[in-house]
């Protein structure tokens, strides 16, 4: 049976509102709902309902942590920070991976906040003071032990009460160029219709697919040289020998031609004003279309922000609650200095690659055009 589609987990499923308004789903729920799912592939309603309002219940204390993470920002020049919840799409791929043991009610990156600054000194930094407010619980530093697929970042979470439990929220400290590759990554995934993010897909890549994997790898060895930090596992440490690699892949794929002839694909529109420190990005990739709203106070973005993630949740004959069709494919909260600054630190949404181009043609030292 294949797996749920976008429609399906957004129109088929129900929830008794009255049992879901007297009490909250509990970790262990959760996990017995995310067993379910594996096992009907994503196609049993009531576990679908249990899931959802268990990631719904998430959207408080990701909050939370987010304006710890915006006051933490304000100490450094031209920080952005952002909070979203994972969309049920990407939990059910995560729950169904192969070798896998995720359990639902212990997935830490339900609820994710990211803080992207200037510098590796300014990851350290930030990180020393958010350990300080919100009390730090687990870490993985990607930056001095680079994944192997050329992920690099600094990975906390924090453990936020609310209402009794205890919710793991990821936090994502990286620099500029770590956010520039880790976005590039999703663009080329968004031209070519992989995700190369997911260690399945990429164990499975053969021909040009293995091919343009080994370009981001090889990339971000390269972000990370220029970084001062240690390189990418399985690459070369000779940098000549890997410009040389990253060269003749560009010349045999054609992957950058794709990715210029693509950067124009989604209109863009900005509903901003000067005095806006937060925004609305959302994204629709049925009509390739991407919105950023401004707001001037966090208050009043959140509210809106919390309002799209559960309008899924719409009343039904009194009793029912029917999971609707979302009217985006994605909504992040951002604050940054500016709409121009989100279109930057966030080329992946409007496949706006020139910046990343720009800085592999740089950290190559070779033209590419």
């Amino acid at each position: 049976m294949p797996p749920p589609s976008s429609d399906e987990l957004a129109s088929h499923y129900t929830l008794n509102m009255k049992q879901n308004q007297r009490q909250r789903v509990s970790r262990e729920a959760a996990s017995k709902a995310g067993k379910c799912l594996k096992r009907s592939e994503g196609h049993d309603e009531r576990a679908l309902a249990t899931a959802q309002a268990w990631r719904v219940q998430h959207l408080e204390p990701t909050a939370r942590c987010f304006e710890a993470l915006a006051r933490c920002a304000e100490q450094f020049e031209g920080a952005v920070v952002s909070y979203r919840l994972k969309r049920m799409t990407s939990i059910l791929r995560k729950l169904q991976r192969s070798n896998s043991n995720f359990k639902l009610g212990t997935l830490d990156d339900i609820g994710g906040c990211r803080l992207i600054v200037r510098s590796v000194d300014e990851v350290y930094r930030a990180v020393a003071i958010l350990n300080e407010e919100l009390g730090e619980w687990k870490t993985k530093d990607y930056i001095s032990r680079p994944q192997s697929s050329g992920y690099r970042s600094y990975h906390v979470i924090y453990r936020i009460p609310e209402g009794g439990v205890s919710y793991r929220i990821e936090v994502q400290i990286r620099t500029h160029l770590q956010h520039l590759w880790a976005t590039g990554v999703e663009a080329v995934g968004e031209v070519y219709g992989l995700e190369y993010k997911s260690p399945d897909v990429r164990a499975s890549l053969e021909g040009e697919a293995q091919q343009r994997d080994r370009f981001l790898k090889l990339s971000s060895h390269l972000f990370a040289r220029e970084e001062g930090q240690p390189g990418v596992p399985d690459v070369p440490d000779d940098l000549a020998v890997v410009r040389r690699e990253v060269s003749a892949i560009c010349e045999s794929t054609h992957l950058l031609d794709d990715l210029r002839a693509a950067r124009s694909g989604i209109l863009v529109q900005a509903d901003s004003d000067e005095e806006d420190e937060y925004f609305l990005l959302c994204l629709s990739r049925a009509i390739q279309f991407f919105d950023i709203v401004g707001f001037p106070e966090f208050e009043a973005a959140n509210d809106e922000y919390q309002r799209l993630e559960k309008e899924a949740l719409r009343t039904d004959a009194g009793n029912d609650v029917t999971i609707a069709e979302p009217e985006f494919d994605n909504v992040v909260l951002v604050k940054a200095e500016s709409a121009e600054a989100i279109k930057s630190s966030y080329l992946n949404y409007s496949l706006g690659v020139d910046g990343f181009i720009r800085q592999v043609e740089q950290a190559s030292g070779l033209s590419l055009n």
